[in-house]
């Protein structure tokens, strides 16, 4: 599922598609916790501390220190109970992210889903390298 990047938040003066608003009844469909892999390119420049300051403070209201693998850049394996649309919501929506300059992908490993947002290229090829 891809987010056009023209889509603001209303936290950021635009407006939010129904289905990307938080609902307390979108946790994970089986009520488990899921693993996550979060993938991301934030482009350099004046804001990008503050953009990834705020990525990595709203990653951490998600799954805590303890639930998340941080060892390389810009890529994070995580646990959390919270549905792939809640993540993405919560990572594009009410973080810093810049869809106009910025790239994040996030994929669902226990259900075989991916969300992305910002600027994606090559979308087919990620498709076909994932498999879903």
């Amino acid at each position: 599922m891809d987010v056009d990047p023209k889509k603001k938040s209303p936290h950021k003066g635009g407006l939010v598609a129904p289905c990307y608003r938080r609902c307390p009844y979108s946790k994970t469909m089986d009520r488990t916790v899921a693993n996550f892999i979060l993938t991301f390119r934030l482009q350099s420049g004046d804001s990008y501390q503050r953009r990834y300051d705020s990525l990595m403070e709203k990653l951490t209201t998600l799954a805590p220190s303890s639930d998340t693998w941080e060892e390389t850049s810009s890529f994070l394996a995580f646990l959390c109970d919270e549905s792939i649309e809640d993540v993405h919501q919560a990572l594009y929506f009410e973080s810093d992210f810049d869809p106009s300059i910025d790239t994040m992908v996030i994929i669902d490993l226990t259900h075989r889903k991916k969300m992305t947002a910002g600027i994606i290229t090559y979308r087919e090829w990620l498709d076909r390298c994932l498999g879903f």
